[in-house]
């Protein structure tokens, strides 16, 4: 274009994938620090061993969802730029109570076992 139209010095540029943004905008660093948060999400889901079936919304059967949920993020994420506020807010309250969760469990867990003692 800069051939065809005079004076033509593009400012600003566009990227399409999340994980290119972050790698020039922030270097290795970002990278790594943004791949920390997704390995931390990965783990999020994982089972909890006293969680019944059933007991809440964030049961057995929705940790199961929660890596299909954040494959389809993650692999959007290579196709488009994430700063969609309502998907990243959506996902991250998701993580915050499965974090929450995960807590209140370890909490009872360890209640529990206080009182075996």
């Amino acid at each position: 274009m800069s051939r065809r139209i005079s004076d033509f010095h593009q400012e600003n540029f566009f990227f399409h994938n999340t994980y290119l943004e972050i790698a020039v905008q922030y270097g290795l660093v970002g990278l790594m620090l943004y791949l920390w948060i997704v390995f931390d999400l990965l783990k999020l889901g994982r089972q909890t061993p006293g969680l019944s079936a059933g007991r809440s919304f964030l049961d057995k059967e929705f940790r199961a969802l929660w890596p299909l949920l954040l494959g389809v993020y993650f692999l959007n994420g290579a196709f488009v730029v994430m700063n969609y506020q309502f998907v990243n807010g959506f996902l991250f309250a998701l993580a915050g109570m499965l974090v929450a969760q995960n807590r209140r469990q370890a909490d009872v867990e360890s209640v529990a076992f206080q009182n075996d003692r």
